[in-house]
């Protein structure tokens, strides 16, 4: 697992307090959440839980990490959610030399349904350029 994976991880169970129910709200096995928090310990070189027959709760060292996580997960999924916005949404400016009567008639109202609003909310957002004679 990959250190991001096992940083969801450590979140997961410090707010379920319990790796089986951490385990549930992950979509894994109980085993794979407790070996991706041995293996995020073994890396950093502390221990970050301490783990009871009932609960789990931080360590020192866990509680410090565990605010920090927070912070940084936090930020890369905003991070995540920006880059995703931003492909999913047309930007830019739209240039388009046609003959006046086909601009009009067919490439405005086409233009309309398929952009939306927004199309004309930005100026100059589409910049209509209309051809008097042949277009290339």
């Amino acid at each position: 697992m990959d250190e991001i994976g096992g940083i969801r991880t450590f979140l997961a169970v410090v707010e379920a307090k319990s790796f089986s129910y951490a385990a549930r709200r992950l979509g894994v096995s109980a085993p794979a959440v407790s070996k991706a928090i041995a293996c995020l310990e073994s890396t950093l070189g502390v221990r970050l839980l301490i783990r009871s027959t009932r609960t789990v709760s931080l360590t020192f060292e866990g509680e410090l990490f565990y605010v920090r996580c927070q912070h940084i997960l936090s930020e890369l999924e905003e991070a995540e959610a920006e880059v995703a916005r931003g492909v999913s949404v047309p930007s830019g400016r739209l240039r388009i030399q046609v003959p006046r009567g086909f601009g009009r008639k067919i490439l405005v109202p086409a233009l309309s349904r398929w952009v939306g609003p927004q199309l004309w909310s930005v100026p100059d957002y589409v910049q209509f350029q209309w051809a008097h004679g042949r277009v290339d």
